[in-house]
């Protein structure tokens, strides 16, 4: 990060469509998953260590979360029509902010968005994963169709592209659309509120414990898997272990309830699928966790399973896409296509508290690793390295340690 160097502080714009906000009691929320929690925390962070380069943050409509509010940065909103949010997609709207305010550099956080800027207007893309192009049936037509068409145009016109893992960084190159000098990884940060916490009685009365539960968190789609874990219970449950299930998550697209089929009814009292959970309770409810698993088909990183282990929560995850590089040693590994594969993990974690213990204490270490302020340091230093790529060694140095 080069914060002292005699070059001129950079203007730096930010398109933070990809930020989903929704209104909970009174109180402003991110409403989108992994995604909007990372332009929040990436931004927070970059404003928190940079006090030297200009921000500006750029959207279609307003924005009411606390990073438009600071006086660190300045906040363009643009008109709400139609014409511009498709514009937010295909990133003609952001032509003419970046010339009208002299912008040095723009990120796009979310893939969508780059591939319209004329220079000397640096680009940098972030790119969290390919589900449209690698599992398409998991998506809406239309984000497949825009997607193929917008990822192959933003990559190309980025003079940088973050990714989150490894395994992003693969796909990106094994399908001829970004050179592996151009990616930079970046892994993603945990909220500091994810720790070991002292349970309360409260939330037991509040929540209606009485037995121990498995906990998956993610928003609800076929993508995610969730419905695999009902039959994981059904089968704990007939081996004898008195478990529920706790679904968290907001309703994503084309999600169907299994409770409501009749597959699933005999597991009706033993499932809740829980939404607008707020942080604390989110933290409590991972502390509390007697497993936390994650069956997903395929993720760019998979924050959940980091958050559980920070909260002290066994881990079992999917062993596909970026989740081994992610959740690395502190894990057991299952099949996402093979329910008796995570029935037998689960079951060595229940039948043994040794291996339970040990998995905890490697979870906490692992976690720790991982933290917001690290991301927005080796971002800054990609910035900088964009827009001075010789005004020294620090902002090198630091990019280079991202990449590997």
């Amino acid at each position: 990060m080069i914060a002292e160097s005699a070059v001129r502080p950079l203007r730096i714009g930010i398109a933070t469509d990809a930020l989903h906000e929704r209104s909970v009691d009174g109180e402003v929320r991110i409403a989108n998953g992994g995604v909007g929690v990372y332009v929040h925390q990436l931004v927070s962070h970059l404003l928190a260590i940079d006090q030297v380069n200009q921000y500006f943050l750029i959207r279609v409509g307003e924005g009411r979360l606390d990073i438009y509010r600071t006086p660190r940065a300045r906040s363009i909103f643009l008109p709400p029509t139609w014409f511009n949010r498709a514009g937010s997609v295909f990133g003609t709207v952001y032509a003419r902010p970046a010339r009208e305010l002299e912008l040095d550099l723009m990120h796009f956080p979310n893939m969508f968005g780059g591939g319209s800027l004329r220079p000397p207007v640096k680009q940098v893309l972030s790119v969290h994963d390919l589900t449209p192009l690698i599992v398409p049936s998991t998506h809406p037509m239309s984000r497949v169709i825009a997607s193929r068409i917008v990822i192959a145009r933003a990559t190309r016109s980025s003079d940088r592209v973050i990714v989150p893992s490894s395994a992003t960084g693969r796909d990106l190159t094994a399908r001829g659309l970004v050179p592996s000098e151009r990616i930079v990884r970046i892994p993603l940060g945990i909220n500091p509120l994810m720790r070991r916490i002292v349970p309360t009685a409260e939330f037991v009365a509040r929540y209606h414990l009485s037995r121990p539960f498995i906990l998956t968190v993610g928003v609800l789609e076929p993508r995610k898997n969730q419905a695999l874990l009902l039959e994981v219970l059904r089968e704990l449950r007939k081996q004898g272990h008195d478990l529920e299930l706790i679904i968290i998550g907001r309703p994503g697209w084309r999600w169907v309830n299994p409770l409501k089929t009749e597959k699933y009814r005999d597991l009706r009292p033993w499932v809740r699928i829980l939404a607008d959970i707020p942080d604390l309770d989110l933290v409590e409810f991972y502390n509390r966790a007697a497993l936390f698993i994650y069956p997903s088909f395929y993720e760019g990183f998979g924050l959940p399973i980091l958050e559980a282990m920070a909260c002290g929560a066994p881990v079992i995850s999917s062993s596909a896409s970026s989740l081994p590089e992610v959740a690395g040693a502190a894990a057991l590994f299952a099949d996402p296509a093979d329910g008796g594969s995570f029935t037998s993990q689960a079951l060595r974690i229940l039948c043994d508290p040794a291996l339970r213990q040990t998995m905890v204490q490697a979870g906490l270490e692992h976690a720790h690793r991982f933290n917001w302020r690290s991301t927005a340091e080796a971002t800054l230093a990609v910035y900088e390295e964009v827009c001075h790529p010789s005004s020294g060694d620090i902002a090198e140095e630091t990019s280079q340690a991202a990449r590997r």
